[in-house]
């Protein structure tokens, strides 16, 4: 049948949701330099359903091609991505081999570019907002570029660590999952939050409102993402133990808490944000 050879696991899906999601990320990037956005209301759905959409159709349409010219063995024994083994296939070793390492060489590219810079208004909007120490240099904006380098800068070199310090091979995989893991945790207490809020502040004005419907698929996927990486899968197929990515991200969380009991508690900082000294409601 068409599901023949493959994994009954739940585990195994649940590693490959992790790649596809990551795949799609991208188009979330816009929704973390909202203020750089002109009329934000209006044009950041048209954006996130168009990017995701136009995303959805290449990937569906790319592997349809695959299975009309390769078949599943193919791409199964290929040792390089599979778009390079379609082209030589379809058209030549050219194609394959000089091509389009090329063009996915251009699209990570693309991709890091986006990422750079979505990671940066992340660290200059916590900084403003008091989550983060330093943010005299962190939440600040550069004079000569408007735009904020310091936190660029912070988030480059953690981002340029986390490539060059695990070992290549598995550890990409790995880096993946623990991206992952705790973006899910995340957006299943956000939309969670969202449902609560619709209850306790029905009155507030929202520009964005979800379907319910949506809003039940992401718990669910959420609780399957979270919950199903600890659960041991048929066989370890590589050095790194299962349960290694899900917990290093647990842990990532935990460590964070005192982190912003420090910050956020001990030395007040939403008290002394950017935003609240703006307002007047930060200490005098």
């Amino acid at each position: 049948g068409a599901f023949q050879g493959t994994s009954r696991n739940a585990h195994s899906y649940v590693s490959a949701l992790f790649k596809v999601f990551f795949s799609y990320a991208g188009y979330t990037s816009l929704n973390y330099s909202i203020d750089e956005l002109r009329d934000p209301v209006r044009n950041l759905p048209r954006a996130a359903m168009g990017g995701l959409v136009a995303t959805t159709v290449l990937y569906v349409l790319s592997n349809v091609a695959f299975f009309i010219v390769l078949s599943p063995e193919a791409m199964r024994a290929s040792s390089t991505a599979v778009a390079g083994v379609f082209f030589t296939t379809a058209f030549s070793a050219t194609w394959g081999q000089r091509i389009v390492p090329a063009f996915i060489g251009l699209a990570a590219f693309g991709n890091v570019m986006c990422a750079t810079f979505s990671a940066s208004r992340v660290v200059f909007e916590a900084a403003r907002e008091g989550y983060l120490p330093f943010a005299r240099y962190l939440g600040s904006v550069d004079g000569r570029f408007q735009a904020p380098v310091w936190a660029l800068a912070f988030s480059t070199v953690a981002a340029a660590a986390f490539i060059v310090g695990p070992p290549p091979g598995e550890a990409y995989d790995f880096l993946i999952d623990i991206g992952g893991y705790p973006s899910w945790v995340f957006y299943g207490l956000s939309v969670v939050g969202l449902l609560v809020m619709r209850k306790t502040h029905g009155e507030l004005v929202r520009p964005f409102t979800t379907w319910m419907l949506a809003n039940v698929v992401t718990i669910v996927t959420a609780l399957f993402m979270c919950i199903v990486p600890f659960v041991r899968p048929d066989g370890d197929a590589t050095s790194i133990p299962y349960w290694a990515a899900p917990l290093a991200a647990v842990l990532f969380i935990a460590a964070s808490v005192p982190m912003w009991y420090i910050q956020v508690v001990i030395r007040g900082g939403l008290d002394r944000s950017h935003y609240s000294m703006q307002t007047g409601e930060g200490i005098k």
